[in-house]
Parts: structure tokens; C-alpha cells; sequence
């Protein structure tokens, strides 16, 4: 066991942990007297200087802000040198600074607005690549300047949170389509709402957005709409075709580029789509057929479940079952007309009797399937009605399945 200190050797430990924290500090304070530029020889050069001493000066500088050696001190007496050289009147100096500073970061902000002010060929490249930027130089940036120190800050890889905002609310439509060619900054479905809301008639704005692979089905589909029914107006004013003609051709691509997009849509999302469709006038009865026809049965059983007001389990036990009075009641709550029931029953037969319920099948296999279940059950006896549903498989099928009606059709008219 050490004895105990007493009180004179415990004063004179805390003396000398004093004194030596004193001399550190003193040290410290020395050193960074060291450190500090005298600045006042860079202020004369500025002042009295010729263009070529100002360009020297001004390399010296940038080589010092780039220099990873550097002392953090130096670098803040140095920037607002450099933040007057960038408004020097030679143009060959603020060049200097421009491009020498390109990818320099921790740059003060005095200095990127005194660069961002400055002629486009020297702003614009400095706004799309330093990486001193941040969020709050870019919201300024947008609120104050020009269209191309807009389109520069929103094709920033690093564009902020914030900045997408203000584009949002503010951005013309040069600067939306800059942001949306930005590929390192993805969208979320609100914000494609946004634009599509502002931007619904700019044809520009809509095919970047409809070429967007997350796009919400929703502004596909009334994006989809919208284009039908200014086609419709062409035609009718330009006196194109017939308006029967036009009408029903104009109606066939709407359909079947509605279809291609639910195409698209996870099964979890298809009741709230079709609910959307239903309020927009979309869910109609040919699209209705159309998906059944071409296979596309999960479509096909939720718009007839929200049609009957009825579940989806109790849609798919009733075509699942092939029981001809169950559909028939359900179609009659769906207020499908009756000229379209024989349709509907003959799909919901070959979807029970090829396990398709609740599934995407093979719009061919389906099609072709289709038309024997029709040519050999439903309408074989009675020719007018065979006339009638060949017609409509005509206009409501695709590929192979319509050559093949277009064939059985051809073949009857001949017989006849």
C-alpha cells in the first residue's frame, strides 16, 4: 500500500496539469498565427496588378482551394479573394476560376453566386458539375434565375429534395422536361400526378411521362382518354372519314391501349383502378369484352364485380362453375346488355374449363378456344346470331384470333 498524498504533493500535480495545459494551448494559438495568409499582399496585386498578375494570382489561388494539403484556415482567408477575382472585369480571370474551381467543393456561397451570375458558357457547365451545391443554392437558383440556370440545376445528379419541390410548383415547361430527363432522380407517383395535372396538354411533357416504367396506371389511362377524345374532335372537324368510321376506329386503339396498360397493373391495385374507370366513364362494355375475350380475366372479373356490387370471390365462383343461371344473374346486376351475355357466358366456359379464373392467360390459346366454344355451342344452329358474334369477335380480338374470325366470316359468306 502507497501512503496517502497529502494536501502539498496533490497542489503541486494540479500546478504542473495547469501549466502544461497552458503551454499547449499557447502552442496552439502560435501555430495557427503561423497558419494565417498575409492577404493584404493579395489585395495590392488586385488592386494595382496588371491582367497577367491578376491571372497568375488567380491560378496560384485555385491551385491552393484544390490542393488536398491545404489548411482549412488558409482556405477561408483565400475565398473571399477568389469571391473578388470571380467579379474581376477581365473575363479571362473569372474563366480561370470557373473552370479551375469546376469540381472543387466546400466552395463559400459568396463565391458559386459570383460564378452562377457570370456569362452563360462560364455559369452553365460550373451549375451542372461543382459539387459545392446544395439544396438552398439550388431553390435560389430556380427562383431567380434565367431558363437555362433552371434546366442546369434540375439535370444535377444531386438535385435536393426541396429543389423538386420548387420545380414542381414553379417550373416552366422547359425546366419539367429537364428534370424528367434527369435519370439520377426518380419520381414517385405524386409528383408524376403533379405534372401530368400541369402539364396534361403539352404532347412533350406526356411522352416522357408515359415512357416512365413507374408511372400510376391511373394517369396512363385517363392520359389514354384524354388522347381519344381530342381525336374524336379532329376528325369531326377535319372531315378525315366517315364519323361512324372514325369514331370506331378512334374507340378500337382507345380500348386496346387501355388494355395494355391494366396489362400492367398488380392484382392488388385493380379494384381501386377500376373504381377510377368507372368514375371516368372508362369501364364500358366492349372493354369489358375485350379483356374477357383476350384473356385478360382478372380485369375482366373484378369490373364485372364492381359492376354487380358484389365480391370478387362470389364473381369467380360463378364463372368458375360454368352455371348458366348464377352468370346470368350476376350480369343482370352488372346492367350488362343482353346482346352481350352470350359473349360472356362462352368466356366464363372456357375460363372454368381451362383453369384461367383469376389468372392472365394466353390472350391466343384463349382466343382460339374461344371461337370453337362459340361456333360450336352457342351459335351453331341459329346463322344470324353466329353473324352477329363473328362481327364482334372481329372488332374485339387481336392477332391471330382476329385472322382467324376474319376467315371463319369470310368462309360464311361465301356458304351463303
Amino acid at each position: 500500500m502507497y501512503p496517502a498524498a497529502d494536501d502539498e504533493t496533490r497542489g503541486f500535480a494540479n500546478r504542473q496539469s495547469v501549466g502544461k495545459w497552458k503551454t499547449y494551448m499557447l502552442e496552439e494559438i502560435i501555430n495557427q498565427r503561423r497558419l494565417r495568409l498575409d492577404v493584404s499582399i493579395f489585395e495590392n496585386v488586385m488592386r494595382s496588378g496588371s491582367v497577367a498578375d491578376r491571372m497568375a494570382l488567380t491560378r496560384q489561388l485555385c491551385d491552393l482551394l484544390n490542393d488536398p494539403h491545404s489548411g482549412t484556415i488558409e482556405c477561408q482567408q483565400v475565398l473571399p479573394i477568389v469571391t473578388k477575382l470571380a467579379c474581376d472585369t477581365d473575363r479571362h480571370i473569372r474563366d480561370i476560376i470557373a473552370s479551375r474551381l469546376l469540381k472543387t467543393d466546400g466552395l463559400s456561397a459568396d463565391l458559386v453566386f459570383a460564378i452562377v451570375a457570370d456569362e452563360d458558357d462560364i455559369a452553365i457547365p460550373f451549375i451542372g458539375l461543382n459539387p459545392s451545391f446544395d439544396d438552398s443554392i439550388m431553390k435560389t437558383i430556380l427562383a431567380v434565375g434565367d431558363l437555362k440556370r433552371c434546366k442546369a440545376v434540375a439535370a444535377r445528379p444531386d438535385l435536393g429534395a426541396g429543389s423538386v419541390r420548387k420545380i414542381m410548383k414553379d417550373g416552366t415547361e422547359d425546366v419539367v422536361l429537364a428534370l424528367l430527363g434527369n435519370a439520377k432522380v426518380r419520381l414517385g407517383a405524386g409528383y408524376c400526378r403533379k405534372i401530368y395535372n400541369r402539364f396534361h396538354a403539352s404532347p412533350k411533357v406526356c411522352d416522357i411521362l408515359m415512357d416512365l416504367p413507374h408511372l400510376p396506371c391511373e394517369i396512363a389511362l385517363v392520359h389514354n382518354q384524354r388522347t381519344a377524345e381530342e381525336m374524336r374532335k379532329k376528325a369531326q372537324y377535319q372531315g378525315w372519314v366517315a364519323d361512324f368510321r372514325s369514331d370506331d376506329y378512334i374507340s378500337d386503339k382507345e380500348e386496346v391501349n387501355a388494355l395494355r396498360i391494366l396489362r400492367g397493373v398488380e392484382a392488388g391495385k385493380l379494384q381501386s383502378v377500376v373504381a377510377l374507370m368507372s368514375q371516368r366513364g372508362m369501364l364500358t362494355t366492349s372493354l369489358l369484352l375485350r379483356a374477357g375475350m383476350n384473356g385478360y380475366l382478372p380485369f375482366f372479373e373484378w369490373a364485372l364485380a364492381y359492376l354487380a356490387n358484389i365480391s370478387l370471390r362470389k364473381v369467380r365462383r360463378a364463372t368458375g362453375t360454368m352455371s348458366a343461371r348464377t352468370v346470368n344473374v350476376l350480369l343482370r346486376r352488372a346492367g350488362i346488355p343482353s346482346d352481350a351475355h352470350v359473349l360472356i357466358h362462352a368466356i366464363c366456359q372456357v375460363s372454368a374449363a381451362t383453369g384461367a379464373v383469376g389468372k392472365q392467360a394466353d390472350a391466343e390459346a384463349f382466343g382460339r378456344a374461344l371461337v370453337e366454344v362459340i361456333m360450336t355451342r352457342h351459335a351453331a344452329d341459329d346463322e344470324h346470331e353466329r353473324m352477329r358474334i363473328i362481327s364482334l369477335l372481329s372488332q374485339l380480338t387481336q392477332g391471330r384470333t382476329r385472322t382467324l374470325v376474319s376467315r371463319l366470316s369470310e368462309g360464311m359468306s361465301r356458304v351463303a
